[in-house]
């Protein structure tokens, strides 16, 4: 995107999108994958799932087309816009004997950084764009059924919109609930049988797909302020479909239409007033809820 700006450093850049690709498995990326526009501003089909699943006489006679099938589609829009984070290091650092460690040190903390605004924001828009559900995930109850509620998930997205749901992610402290609750102690055969990912995929009606635990902590309070770390969608439960390779008009449940992909950018230029060299990630990013259908989620108690 920044590729023939003056800054745009293409070793840095390097550096940078290699701790991206390592970063993909984190649950920003699984329920926003990112799609690549050709412009900032742009539309997509949100299409009437139902019609897709219409069911038609196909028998052809002589002298007679095919039935048109009913396809159903609302305009939508993205509006891609630009992103950054900047972190400087001292000159004075850099120009003694292994100074470039301490600017990529730096780079590091700025990646950290990004990444964590970026889950943060993720969670966010997608529990803004996901209707919670109501009457489940009261977990600490000895009458909750864990595995059913999850099933009821599944079964919600498959029947909405004819496919399995690909990914279940499940916050930390969720997770922890999840390994304590009642009714799936006695379903593993009791305290003495670990509970884990293997064992609850198998009781799932579709033990197919992807079993993801969000761990990321974070740091809730404002900057300047203290307070306790929390989790990165700690007690949220998320099942959703996305496609292998989404498009703007698949049936994803949330996409990230962007102009570059491969992850951000570094531009690096020096300050000479302050003495300092600054390095700037640069990304561009429209994160949506394409889907609603697609996706569901539980808040866990």
């Amino acid at each position: 995107m920044y590729q023939n700006a003056s800054t745009y450093n293409s070793y840095l850049t390097e550096l940078a999108q290699a701790a991206y690709a390592d970063e993909k498995a984190g649950i920003g990326a699984l329920l926003f994958p990112a799609v690549k526009v050709p412009t900032a501003i742009g539309s997509y089909k949100k299409r009437d799932i139902d019609a897709a699943f219409r069911s038609y006489d196909t028998l052809l006679a002589r002298g007679n087309s095919a039935k048109a099938i009913d396809v159903n589609a609302t305009e939508a829009y993205y509006s891609v816009k630009p992103h950054g984070l900047k972190v400087s290091t001292w000159r004075f650092d850099i120009d003694q004997e292994s100074g470039n460690e301490e600017r990529e040190s730096n780079l590091q903390d700025l990646m950290s950084s990004q990444l964590i605004s970026r889950e943060a924001e993720a969670v966010r828009i997608f529990k803004a764009g996901i209707t919670v559900t109501s009457g489940a995930g009261n977990w600490s109850s000895a009458t909750a059924d864990p595995v059913a509620e999850l099933n009821a998930l599944i079964l919600q997205i498959h029947k909405a919109i004819g496919r399995m749901p690909t990914h279940l992610v499940i916050g930390l402290k969720a997770w922890g609930m999840l390994q304590t609750n009642a009714k799936m102690l006695t379903r593993i055969g009791g305290i003495g049988v670990d509970v884990t990912i293997e064992r609850v995929r198998a009781m799932l009606v579709y033990p197919g797909l992807e079993i993801v635990i969000a761990s990321l902590p974070y740091q809730a309070a404002a900057r300047g302020t203290t307070g306790d770390m929390e989790y990165i969608a700690g007690s949220d439960v998320f099942c959703f479909y996305t496609q292998d390779a989404p498009t703007r008009n698949d049936m994803s449940v949330a996409k990230d239409f962007t102009l570059s992909p491969g992850g951000p950018e570094v531009l690096s230029h020096d300050n000479n007033d302050t003495m300092e060299t600054i390095d700037t990630l640069y990304w561009s990013s429209d994160r949506q809820v394409t889907c609603p259908a697609a996706g569901a989620r539980l808040e866990i108690t």
